[in-house]
């Protein structure tokens, strides 16, 4: 498993020699290898992902793009859109204090910016239920979840059906960012995600489209030739191919943008 990150001027995200001579403590290529399975290296993770970014893509492109804002894109997979372990998620809670939830970060409500610690006296995580008092929304009878929410029955004027749908509807979890997401505004860079079902939008997907097709070429279907192959595949895309294949997503996108689809 390969993950990469590539720039439309220069291809792969990476220091060239006199770069990474000048800075040895940052990583020469964003590029990380993973060997998927129970005895090796595991399966890629969001927090995998993470580490990336701010180990090595971050450090790279600001060694690379010195006093410039990078605009991270990346496609809707489930690993981009985690959450972290402490992050305002109301699906992860209970009703009720204690219990299987995760304690979450302090944050804070209304216009007055009030805080709010999400744990109890105890350190336990508060619930729906006393989160909910101290905000001032809680009804007598409310319960966790109503059953058009437990059926995934969507309506923008349910508001107030079920403390689960009350708590989601918070300013404060509304605005939670993703791990990803975290990790890149922290460091005062900017992240979007592509649309659902455009893999053409994203110009990475050639790139591995390419890679891929040097290797079904070269390789002798071995483990170990398949573990010497891929990273020639990978160099076998040339600058100025990655840049036609980001020259290509660009059109489509302006197709798009006007209409044509």
């Amino acid at each position: 498993m390969i993950s990469e990150f590539l720039t439309e001027e220069y291809g792969r995200l990476k220091l060239n020699s006199q770069q990474h001579q000048e800075n040895p403590s940052i990583a020469e290529e964003a590029r990380v290898y993973l060997q998927p399975g129970k005895d090796r290296d595991g399966y890629w993770t969001s927090e995998n992902l993470v580490e990336q970014v701010k180990t090595k893509a971050i450090p790279i492109f600001e060694t690379v793009f010195p006093n410039c804002i990078a605009l991270f894109a990346f496609d809707n997979s489930s690993n981009h859109a985690a959450y972290r372990s402490d992050a305002l998620v109301a699906s992860r809670m209970n009703l009720k204090p204690g219990g299987k939830q995760p304690k979450m970060r302090d944050t804070v409500f209304g216009p007055d910016n009030c805080h709010q610690s999400m744990v109890n006296e105890k350190n336990e995580p508060k619930g729906m239920k006393q989160v909910l008092i101290e905000r001032g929304l809680w009804k007598d009878g409310l319960s966790a979840d109503c059953n058009l929410c437990k059926d995934k029955v969507d309506d923008i004027n349910r508001t107030d059906c079920c403390a689960r749908r009350i708590v989601s509807l918070q300013p404060d979890f509304l605005s939670q960012k993703s791990a990803l997401e975290e990790v890149i505004l922290e460091a005062g860079h900017k992240c979007i995600f592509y649309p659902k079902f455009h893999c053409e939008l994203n110009y990475i997907e050639r790139y591995w489209g390419a890679a891929k097709r040097y290797a079904r070429e070269n390789c002798d279907y071995s483990w170990s030739g398949l573990q010497r192959v891929v990273p020639t595949a990978l160099e076998s895309v040339d600058t100025i191919t990655i840049r036609r294949f980001a020259r290509k997503a660009w059109r489509y996108m302006d197709l798009y943008r006007n209409g044509i689809t």
